[in-house]
């Protein structure tokens, strides 16, 4: 039976971005929809929670899809000058909470700008707390500074990706990566050939004679029958 990650993006939609008149709740929601692909594409069951959405119904439906990880995704802020990195919380330290936490937190932060942190611990927090699953509260990066808004939003996808890697490792799963799928060359690529019929001959004597004219002049010949 395939294991069930619940994705619980920001509902901060007051949180503004220093770059691309956004915000955390727009963004995480981006990440979320391309994590859910990823961890979908890799043999998990996935549940997004509802744009804008509370966290007790969240929650609620954290517990109700009886989730393996409940995973609130935000974007991270201080003083609009630091570029602070990935941070993974947790709600407590056990060997299984810590274990799934630095799988999430290695992934994500080896491709993040800034110096990453050490797992934290949090009993304040209600994502973290409430659900029945182990909730792993992921901070992507600041976003009030130009560095990291501009590189929040131009990685979506591979911060998806980077979220699936995580749990693929926590879990023992095979991280599968997306197919490539070659890009048709265009029409002005496509160089177009013409096909010209020289002519129909009942001997057979005669139609050599045209093939060999024909490539003497330079022409590729072949002799058909119907």
């Amino acid at each position: 039976m395939a294991y069930k990650i619940y994705l619980s993006p920001s509902n901060q939609s007051g949180n503004k971005y220093a770059t691309g008149s956004t915000n955390e709740m727009a963004q995480c929601d981006k990440i979320a929809k391309a994590a859910s692909g990823a961890l979908t594409r890799c043999g998990f069951s996935v549940k997004v929670g509802k744009s804008g959405d509370t966290m007790q119904n969240r929650c609620n439906e954290s517990d109700a899809f009886k989730a393996d990880i409940h995973m609130p995704i935000h974007t991270n802020a201080f003083d609009a000058k630091t570029t602070g990195g990935t941070l993974v919380m947790l709600y407590k330290s056990t060997a299984e909470h810590n274990k799934a936490g630095k799988a999430l937190l290695d992934a994500v932060a080896k491709i993040s700008p800034g110096k990453d942190y050490a797992l934290r611990y949090r009993t304040d927090l209600f994502e973290l707390s409430a659900p029945a699953a182990k909730s792993l509260y992921l901070e992507v990066e600041f976003h009030d500074t130009k560095t990291g808004s501009d590189w929040i939003r131009n990685n979506i996808t591979n911060i998806g990706e980077a979220i699936a890697k995580g749990m693929c490792s926590y879990f023992g799963v095979t991280y599968k990566a997306p197919s490539s799928t070659p890009t048709k060359p265009s029409t002005g690529d496509t160089k177009k050939l013409y096909y010209v019929q020289a002519g129909a001959f009942s001997s057979k004597a005669n139609a050599d004679a045209m093939v060999s004219k024909l490539k003497k002049a330079g022409f590729d010949a072949i002799i058909k029958t119907e």
